[in-house]
């Protein structure tokens, strides 16, 4: 009697080992952050942290690492970290979120001014004190007031959490998804739509779309990981350093603000932002098209 070999190229058992391994770091990190709250007494910032960093290893790293082992015979390949970004590919992504800004900032606003349905008012209520809870762990966390501690929570924040969730989402299940016979786009927003749901902010859905949905097609359109991951930390890392700015009267404005017109007014700002953010990813090939090299 003959026995079916191990696939590992099937799509079906790729997602189920990942997902596994996502559920299993899920359960012993909730139980290791709840001991160590129960047990422990530290105060709340360093329980956040430590939350976030077993989050960050065993929820996303431990799951990537141990998926693309066990399904590839070149983990670091198939994760596509075996590539590094030229200097043009960063030039992208800084030029990009700098442009995008006013834009991503006004989608923002429209998304958090969502409203449901009065039949739906107790889901609404749910959902905005899930939103508020996660802000006020944000604002924990970012809360800072001198220059250590502006360091740990960009370390934290911008670049153990934005390389812990990109290995996860685009090195590993965006690049299951693309193992299938699925159209590239349809696997990126796929992607992006799983990322941003598990961040279980609703109010903040369509803009983490956007980002998520931007993030593959770095990785897409450099064929590396760390291009989305550096973005991915800036992304993160600006919103600490706008913290730590204005809560030492540094600057006024936050940069959430940019682009928000008064209420009633053409957002002429964030117009300007979108199209030109539209033009730099139409005329990308100079940023991402390799030069050949004089024979």
């Amino acid at each position: 009697m003959k026995f079916n070999t191990f696939n590992r190229n099937s799509f079906n058992l790729r997602q189920l080992i990942l997902w596994s391994i996502f559920f299993i770091g899920l359960i012993f990190a909730s139980i290791i952050t709840a001991a160590l709250m129960g047990f422990a007494k530290l105060e709340m910032k360093t329980s956040l942290i430590i939350s976030i960093l077993l989050q960050d290893c065993l929820v996303f790293i431990m799951p990537a690492l141990l998926t693309s082992s066990i399904i590839s015979e070149r983990p670091i390949a198939f994760l596509r970290l075996n590539k590094t970004p030229n200097l043009r590919h960063i030039a992208f992504v800084v030029l990009f979120y700098i442009l995008s800004l006013p834009a991503m900032n006004y989608i923002v606003s429209l998304n958090e001014a969502i409203t449901l349905p009065a039949s739906l008012s107790g889901l609404e209520n749910w959902m905005r004190d899930t939103e508020d809870a996660a802000k006020q762990v944000t604002d924990i966390l970012i809360a800072n007031d001198s220059i250590p501690s502006l360091i740990s929570s960009i370390l934290l924040i911008g670049v153990i959490t934005g390389f812990s969730e990109e290995i996860f989402f685009r090195g590993t299940m965006q690049n299951i998804f693309e193992s299938r016979p699925m159209n590239l786009h349809v696997s990126i927003w796929f992607t992006a739509i799983i990322f941003s749901v598990l961040h279980f902010q609703f109010f903040g859905f369509i803009p983490r779309l956007l980002l998520g949905a931007i993030f593959g097609y770095l990785m897409v359109w450099t064929g590396s990981l760390w291009t989305p991951i550096i973005a991915h930390t800036l992304n993160n890392s600006t919103v600490v350093i706008s913290a730590y700015l204005i809560s030492n009267n540094i600057i006024n404005n936050n940069l959430d603000l940019i682009g928000i017109p008064p209420s009633g007014e053409f957002p002429k700002i964030a117009f300007i932002s979108l199209i030109l953010s539209c033009l730099l990813i139409k005329y990308r090939e100079y940023f991402f098209i390799e030069k050949k090299k004089p024979e």
